[in-house]
């Protein structure tokens, strides 16, 4: 099987995330939207796709240190805009927490980082009589042997070891198996206070403790009013020829988005559901409309026609100033603003619908015998200080709700700080993805994966 937390991957199918949580494989690789990882110091050299254009040539991409990712990509926040004064999210719930977790994250070395270096620590000053034994498997490839052990435990009658597991599809799938608990805010009361939607993701049996989103970036400098919705940026790139590009859908999440977002443009409201969370080949004639549109976007696409392949190459156009408005990754965006990768001229916004998202998932084993220190655990990870760790540390939305973190966070990220949408399932995205190359690139499409 391949592995599905390789930094293309893990954004790539972050985005199928809906009802059945397929997606959010990816929002847990980082511990699958959308996980960070911090971008090295070493660029390499990728390529790009570019459509058959008489007479043009276009140059290779070259990338940019690879950025934060996040799952499918991976950060869950959900409404935002001005500043609101919420009632703070509950904590004294832990302070008089007491035993000992065994915490197994399958997911990315700056995930690791986040729990060993910042929010363990800060949890043992809350909660001193709490001893947790931290277990990481890098990419998530234990993750599989992690669940087979859950499962043989149940089977067997007995206690797997592990109480508390950060990783992604598994936690649903467990869930269905009976090894993983299904949670709500009668044990975990801060649950309340997380969008029921990104919550809904994993069917209730994982905690959304943080997130991400695809947003649209471009440079202040050269649009001082940007598109605001997916009709005025295609607009925008048709008066602007060469300015606008987006990655191939299979090659990352944030081109995935924009294709997504486009191709719903021709799907009435009531196969929405269908698109994000089941399979019907016969629908995807609801798609022409969108292919039309992308196809007639194509010349006025950077270099006239050509798609940088992944998300860090459309950052690092972006970043030369060869192109001027963008999609681009929450985390990875706002990780190369920290950088200075970008200029500081480049701002993010989401658009109206949004571009799509998912978060990142822990769930409670549920053959557990210390469940109580589990709930309080994850109550103390859904209050405003370790969630504003997350951002600061990952550039990651909260898992709360953003009306719950303090008025100058709201302020600051007003922009992005606002609901996502869900991609389609794996299935239709596969299709989606197939389709692309022959009705926008045209060009031969790669191996249809399985």
């Amino acid at each position: 099987m391949k592995n599905l937390c390789s930094p293309v991957s893990r954004r790539r199918f972050l985005l199928g995330a809906a009802g059945g949580a397929a997606a959010a494989i990816l929002a847990a690789c980082g511990g699958g939207g959308s996980a960070t990882n911090t971008p090295p110091s070493a660029p390499t050299a990728a390529k790009g796709t570019t459509a058959p254009v008489a007479g043009t040539t276009a140059p290779a991409a070259t990338t940019a240190p690879a950025a934060t990712t996040a799952a499918g990509s991976a950060p869950a926040a959900t409404t935002g805009a001005a500043a609101t004064t919420a009632p703070a999210a509950t904590t004294s719930a832990n302070t008089n927490a007491s035993g000992k977790l065994a915490f197994y994250l399958g997911g990315d070395v700056n995930i690791q980082d986040l729990w060993t270096k910042n929010l363990l620590p800060m949890y043992k000053k809350v909660a001193p009589n709490v001893s947790i034994d931290f277990v990481f498997s890098e990419h998530g490839t234990g993750d599989q042997g992690t669940f087979d052990r859950i499962a043989a435990a149940k089977q067997a009658g007995k206690v797997s070891g592990v109480d508390v597991w950060e990783t992604g599809n598994l936690l649903a799938q467990g869930g269905t198996a009976g090894i993983m608990q299904k949670l709500s805010p009668a044990e975990i009361p801060n649950l309340a206070k997380v969008s029921q939607d990104v919550f809904g993701q994993m069917g209730g049996f994982g905690v959304p403790y943080r997130g991400s989103s695809v947003v649209l970036a471009y440079n202040s400098k050269d649009v001082p009013n940007p598109p605001k919705t997916i009709d005025t940026i295609i607009e925008w790139a048709q008066a602007n020829p060469g300015k606008f590009t987006y990655n191939p859908p299979d090659t990352g999440g944030s081109g995935s988005a924009f294709v997504t977002r486009v191709l719903k443009k021709g799907i009435p409201d009531a196969d929405l559901q269908l698109f994000q969370t089941g399979y019907d080949q016969a629908k995807e004639s609801e798609w022409d409309m969108g292919w039309g549109i992308l196809k007639g976007l194509a010349p006025a696409i950077y270099q006239k026609g050509f798609y940088p392949k992944g998300n860090v190459p459309v950052l690092q156009t972006l970043g030369k100033g060869e192109i001027s408005v963008a999609p681009v990754w929450s985390d990875q965006g706002l990780s190369y603003l920290a950088q200075k990768l970008l200029p500081p001229e480049v701002k993010l916004l989401q658009i109206e619908p949004p571009f799509s998202g998912g978060g990142a998932f822990v769930g409670v084993v549920a053959d557990s015998p210390n469940k109580q220190a589990a709930y309080a655990f994850l109550n103390w990870v859904l209050t405003p200080e370790p969630q504003q760790v997350i951002i600061d540390q990952i550039n990651g939305y909260p898992g709360l709700d953003w009306q719950y973190m303090p008025p100058a966070v709201q302020q600051k990220y007003a922009d992005v700080a606002k609901s996502y949408s869900f991609g389609f399932s794996s299935k239709f995205g596969n299709d989606m993805n197939q389709q692309w190359y022959e009705k926008v690139a045209g060009t031969p499409a790669p191996p249809k994966k399985p």
